[in-house]
Order: C-alpha cells, then structure tokens, then sequence
C-alpha cells in the first residue's frame, strides 16, 4: 500500500505559493508572452534561431521578475531550447512543449506556383490561405520574408501549392502560413499560432514562479515536433528523440509533461462561444495508445490535482476525449511516467484560424509549476511514479 501523500503538506515548503501564481500569471502577461511567440514564424529545424531568440531576449528584457535560471538556445546540441532550474545535474522532472510549427517545402515550379510537400499533417480539406516563404539569411543567422502568396489545397487536401509571382524560388524553400496573433477581449478568445505557443507560453510562464523557489526540473521547448505522423511515431518528434538518446541515463527524468493542443470538435460550430474560464487539460491517452499512456496512480493523482486547485481558483480538467501524439513518442520509450497537460484548442493546422482561450492559459501555466513542485519530493515520487 502505497503513502498517503498530502498535496497541502507538499506545498508547505513553498510560502506564498498562490499569492505568486496569481500576481505573476495574467492574462495580460500571457497573451505578451505568447504573441512574441506566435508572431515568429518558427518551421522545424530553425526553432532555436527563431523562436529561441525571442525567449532569450524576453528572459533578458525580465530578468528582474526571474529567480535563478539557465537559458540554453541548442541544450546539449539537439536543436531544442531549454530552461534549467536549479543547479544538480540531474532532474526529475520535465516539462515538455514543441517550439516549432507546420510548414511546408517548395519542389518544382508548375503553372503559378510550386508543389508542396508538407512537413507537417495537413488538415484543410481544400481551399486557400495566404502563405510567407522564408529563407535563411547566413547574414543575420534569422529566416526572412522573401516573397508572399497562396497556400493552395486540392482534391480533398491531397495535392498542395504555393501560388506565387515569384520564380526563383530554390528547391525546399520553407512555406507557412500568415498570421498574426490577436485577442479578442469580449469573448477571451485568442487566434493565431497557437500549436504549440500557446503550451510554450504556459512553461515560461510556470518559469517565472519556479525560479523563486528551490526548484530541480528542466523545462524543454523542442524542435521538429511537427512531422509527417502517417507512416508511425519516429516520423515526426525527432527534436525531442535526439534529446532522450543523448542524455547520460541516470539523467533520464523521473517524470515528464508533454504539453500541447488537445483539439476540440468543432462539428457544432460552437467553437467562438465556448464560455470563459473552461480550464486547462490533462489526459490520459494519446492517439488511441499510440502515443503515451498515463499509469494509473499518476492519473488517480492528477484528479487529485485538479480538485485541490480548482479550491485555490485554478481550473484543470480531465479530457476523455481524442489526444493527438505529440513529443510523448519519445518520453514513453524511456519512462512509462509521462502526463499529457494542455489546453483546449481549434483548427491547429489551419482548416481555419487557429484558436484558444487566453484564461486556459493562466489555468496551464499555473498547475503546471504546482506539478512541478510536488514532484520535487522523493517520497511522492515513490508513491505515485513507476520506477
């Protein structure tokens, strides 16, 4: 029979712990910090010279209102972004959420345009969306803006364009989508790129109140999530694999959270009057198992999680419904202990503008870094974790 554990006696050692949840974690500030986000356009393979110094310059330019940290823009050489907190080597846990987005390469000219190959899943039936070709500029080490036009979906999203006056485009330049991060007060809603600087806003955010507490967790903001998922798990999730097969093994975390979009049904047509302060999620199944599956104790713990903070104004609720695979692909292959923590979110990959509501943020953000500190103690995680 396993301890009983106390999450109030966990949180003990942790004074004024709500009081700086909710003074540093507001709606305000996370919109701030997840349309810096949003506005860079990241495609896999340049997250950490894209997005990466973004994060960099945020931490820098609020560094009075951060503890004791370590930034890392291409953490042990993996392409992937990370935050480290505390000073031992080894951490027991890790928080997890793709830095990357969807994006699509040029091939050969034809007609108007360029056929695509999408890095990515695509998931708009057929239409048009204003697409931004990007190049590397060796010069400011950045991806700049070269030309604009049409992404364009044929036959049932089987065959994909890029409509453009441009014609001299190299082979395999990176398209995405256009747009622009925006919040709409009224109904909380957010648009923009949200999959997954929405989940990557969250773990800065859970930075912020870490870094004042003694605190062991290493937070990852990964590259290459974003893949071709079809033909099985190692198509895609290769930022965060790399990470796992390089790590020395009695480094390997105790505990990881993947965060990302958990996507909702939108058959309704519901999806703008979704009412406010619905929550944050956790699940316990990816991809029909598939992707990770939560064990039992650590999911009777999160529903306990999830009443205790909703007594301290948090929200996080359990999904029973579909969760997409993220960079649990690679958690679950070197620790059954992985916990799949998100947010509620629509048309991901632009079937239409991607949306989220601003206080599931704050709610994520918030239960994440409490998560955090109760996995700081040995004796919860002998109680809760397999090992």
């Amino acid at each position: 029979m396993r301890e009983e554990i106390s999450i109030v006696e966990e949180l003990d050692s942790y004074p004024e712990l709500f009081e700086r949840l909710h003074d540093l974690i507001t709606p305000e500030g996370a919109f701030h910090w997840f349309k810096r986000l949003a506005d860079t356009y990241a495609p896999s393979l340049t997250a950490r010279y894209t997005r990466g110094k973004v994060i960099q310059a945020m931490l820098r330019e609020n560094r009075a209102h951060f503890g004791d940290l370590k930034f890392h823009p291409n953490y042990l050489n993996t392409g992937n972004v990370a935050i480290e907190l505390g000073n031992e080597p080894c951490k027991p846990i890790w928080l997890m959420a793709h830095l990357d987005i969807i994006s699509y390469l040029t091939r050969e000219r034809t007609g108007h345009g360029y056929r695509l190959t999408p890095l990515c899943e695509p998931r708009k039936p057929e239409g048009s969306w204003e697409g931004v070709a990007l190049a590397y500029s060796r010069q400011d080490g950045e991806m700049k803006e070269v030309t604009r036009g049409s992404i364009i979906v044929t036959a049932a999203g089987k065959e994909l364009f890029f409509e453009t006056d441009a014609r001299d485009l190299p082979l395999l330049t990176r398209v995405v989508h256009f747009n622009e991060a925006r919040w709409d007060r009224q109904s909380g809603l957010v648009y923009g790129y949200i999959d997954d600087a929405f989940g990557c806003a969250a773990l800065l955010l859970s930075a912020l109140v870490l870094s004042h507490y003694k605190t062991e967790a290493l937070i990852v903001l990964t590259d290459e999530e974003e893949g071709v998922v079809g033909v099985g798990n190692l198509a895609f999730a290769k930022g965060s694999s790399r990470l796992f097969h390089r790590v020395p093994r009695e480094c390997l975390p105790d505990l990881v959270s993947i965060t990302d979009l958990h996507e909702q049904d939108t058959s309704e047509e519901q999806v703008d009057v979704a009412p406010p302060g619905r929550g944050a999620l956790f699940a316990g199944l990816a991809s029909e198992g598939k992707g990770a599956v939560t064990p039992l104790q650590l999911l009777a713990f999160q529903r306990e999680l999830a009443s205790f903070l909703a007594t301290k104004g948090i929200h996080l609720k359990e999904n029973a419904g579909y969760v997409s695979r993220s960079d649990c692909v690679a958690a679950m292959m070197h620790t059954p202990n992985v916990v799949l923590m998100g947010f509620p979110g629509t048309y991901s990959h632009f079937a239409d503008v991607p949306r989220a509501h601003i206080t599931d943020l704050t709610d994520l953000a918030k239960a994440l870094a409490v998560l955090t500190l109760v996995a700081q103690r040995e004796a919860w995680r002998q109680a809760y974790l397999l090992r």
